[in-house]
């Protein structure tokens, strides 16, 4: 292995620069066109850090940051044998810089210096020589290579230039030391430390961010300067060094140098394009237990948010979830989105659902963005490959599909979180919630299921199960508008009589003509409106057909969603079978009675603390399982009455036609 490295390294050096010019640009591209999941976070981090900026321009600098990455490590292997007068012309300090450390040596100051992971780091090593003043000690913190023989002959490279050198894994006594006795000590500070480090916010997205510079500056009143190598040409450029903090104790440290590296990387396209974007930067809360909280031992939100004036975190952490097909579940799984976005205060939530109910959680705003999932052709699943240029961080599979996994695969997110029941398996995810084997679904709500779920990601708010309200502007013409009645308190019946296309879920048609025959003549002032999609139509023809024109109001079918939530909420009761319709208004805050038979109430009745009432046949476990024929008219009439009271009189006959 070292021979390999030492025969590479003396190639690179004798032969005309050109040559280590041509490999590190084939090289740079072989990187940034391989599918890879270092390009996906190449990518990604410029599609956060510059969202405004074009794709082209985005792609081009990402293209360029691979080049100069291989241009790093090719300048690694060649510097043991450059000739001096090759070492001379490689970095070259500026006169402001000279001017600025001539503060640190007469008398000689500590420094603690911060350097950037870009094409000039490995350039840290030449500093003494590239400085033209007499200096202090200088300590460089470095990695050390896991191959033995391999890190002895870099270390000896490194220092044969007048420099020391610290392992950043056990040095930080040998750097204290320095600092102490007056010398200088310089790191690359801006690569993530895990859970080592502070958690801060780094051009606007949670990162973690090492406090060495911070404990050196405080604990020993030195002041931090930023040393960076400014890219003139291949294997060249100049030194720039500028202070960024003054040894006090008060200075956020930390979050100053952060700023500094930010304003740079913003404001200064050449600079930026020579950062390494292809390390992530930003790997904070990517645990399982913390990916839906901000919770860290040593964390500096509240510091950060009041370093940058901001009243709230900005949402750049993107968080997707792929949303259940049917209604009832959509609408159920509303509180736990609003739990996380309160539990993750900087993500941007982003909902994919079908796209028949768009508008509906538009109209409750309870995402930063809703994306429509795509008719099913046969451009479906490119349609979901094209999502991959959105770059989400983390993806949550809501639904229960191998179909459906496929769409979070294609999509890419580093992070496709779901659950999995015993016995089956998930391929397409990276990490699922193994369902206990023993959760039985007789005895637990399904809601209780999803808390688990979310609990082990890391969600610590409470759920909120308070009814939905619309956001003001959403609201479209009521269809029950054009209804009159004698008394402004006369009720509105809302009846959903199918269930779309599980007639096993339906209590017979014959029972709901007794049912509205019997309202009629118990609120005689009242409307009896039936709604239902299109597949409910016959079932609503049958009904209205037993009555005279004109006495029921038939909504069925004829209604946009976001109409018959307007319609829903003007209702004063909804009886309905166990379909999404029930769910929708249970969530709006109207009043329900839901009618169970073979279904199981224990673990899909409605969640919202809206009155609502569930009737089963009375033979039935209250798990479900028997034929919903056997609920009783008295059984829903009841359950009405202790909704709506009844009038002491009646004021008309029920008229059947015919």
């Amino acid at each position: 292995m070292l021979s390999i490295v030492k025969l590479t390294g003396w190639i690179l050096a004798a032969l005309p620069k050109q040559f280590a010019q041509v490999v590190a640009a084939f090289v740079g591209d072989f990187i940034y066109f391989l599918p890879s999941r270092r390009r996906r976070t190449l990518l990604s981090n410029f599609h956060h850090a510059f969202p405004d900026k074009p794709e082209t321009w985005q792609r081009n600098k990402a293209r360029t940051s691979c080049k100069r990455m291989v241009e790093m490590a090719l300048f690694n292997l060649a510097l043991p044998y450059f000739s001096e007068e090759q070492l001379d012309r490689i970095l070259i300090t500026t006169d402001e810089s000279v001017e600025l450390l001539k503060n640190y040596v007469e008398p000689t100051k500590p420094i603690v210096g911060v350097t950037v992971h870009n094409s000039m780091m490995e350039a840290c090593t030449l500093l003494r020589r590239s400085i033209p003043i007499d200096t202090p000690e200088i300590g460089v913190l470095y990695r050390p290579i896991n191959q033995k023989a391999v890190d002895a002959f870099s270390r000896e490279n490194r220092t044969k230039n007048g420099v020391t050198l610290v392992d950043r894994r056990k040095g930080l006594h040998q750097a204290r030391k320095l600092i102490k006795d007056k010398n200088w000590v310089v790191f690359v500070f801006d690569q993530s430390v895990g859970d080592s480090g502070y958690l801060t916010y780094f051009l606007e997205r949670a990162a973690t961010t090492t406090g060495f510079h911070q404990f050196l500056s405080h604990a020993y009143s030195a002041d931090v300067l930023g040393f960076y190598g400014e890219r003139t040409g291949f294997w060249e450029g100049n030194l720039h060094i500028v202070k960024i903090a003054d040894g006090n104790k008060d200075e956020p440290v930390i979050l100053k140098t952060n700023q500094w590296l930010e304003e740079k990387l913003m404001g200064d396209d050449s600079f930026s394009e020579d950062w390494m974007w292809i390390h992530n930067r930003w790997k904070a809360q990517t645990k399982l237990s913390q990916n839906l909280n901000l919770n860290f031992r040593k964390s500096l939100l509240e510091e950060t948010k009041a370093f940058y004036n901001w009243d709230s975190l900005p949402k750049k952490n993107r968080i997707w979830l792929r949303m259940p097909n049917h209604l009832g579940e959509l609408i159920k799984w509303i509180p736990f989105i609003k739990a996380i976005q309160s539990s993750r205060p900087d993500a941007e939530i982003t909902l994919l659902v079908n796209r028949n109910f768009s508008d509906l959680i538009e109209s409750l705003q309870v995402s930063d963005r809703t994306l429509s999932i795509p008719k099913r052709n046969t451009a479906y699943y490119l349609k979901f490959l094209k999502l991959q240029n959105s770059f989400p961080d983390t993806y949550y599979q809501l639904t229960e599909s191998t179909s459906a996994d496929l769409e979070a695969k294609l999509i890419n997110a580093p992070r496709r979180y779901g659950m999995c029941w015993p016995g089956s398996t998930r391929l397409f995810l990276t990490d699922t919630f193994n369902i206990d084997p023993g959760w039985d679904e007789k005895k637990n709500h399904q809601a209780a299921l999803w808390e688990e779920f979310l609990r082990f990601f890391g969600l610590q708010t409470e759920i909120d199960f308070s009814p939905l309200q619309l956001a003001p502007g959403y609201e479209v013409i009521n269809p029950l508008r054009c209804l009159q009645t004698e008394s402004h308190d006369a009720p509105y019946f809302g009846l959903i009589c199918g269930a779309g296309n599980e007639p096993e879920k339906c209590w017979p048609t014959d029972y709901w003509v007794e049912c509205i025959a019997a309202l009629m003549d118990l609120y005689p002032d009242g409307n009896i409106c039936l709604f239902g999609t299109s597949a409910d139509l016959d079932v609503s023809r049958q009904i209205v057909a037993q009555f005279e024109p004109g006495s029921i109001h038939d909504f069925t079918g004829s209604t946009t969603l976001m109409q018959f939530v307007m319609a829903l909420k003007s209702c004063s009761v909804i009886i309905s079978n166990d379909c999404g319709g029930l769910h929708l208004a249970n969530a709006l805050g109207v009043p329900t009675v839901g009618l169970y038979g073979l279904t199981n109430p224990v673990n899909t009745r409605p969640v919202y603390t809206s009155p609502s009432k569930v009737i089963q046949p009375l033979d039935c476990p209250n798990h479900g399982g028997s034929p919903i024929d056997g609920i009783c008219l008295s059984q829903v009439l009841e359950a009405i009455a202790e909704t709506i009271p009844q009038p002491r009189t009646s004021k008309k006959k029920v008229s059947f036609a015919g």
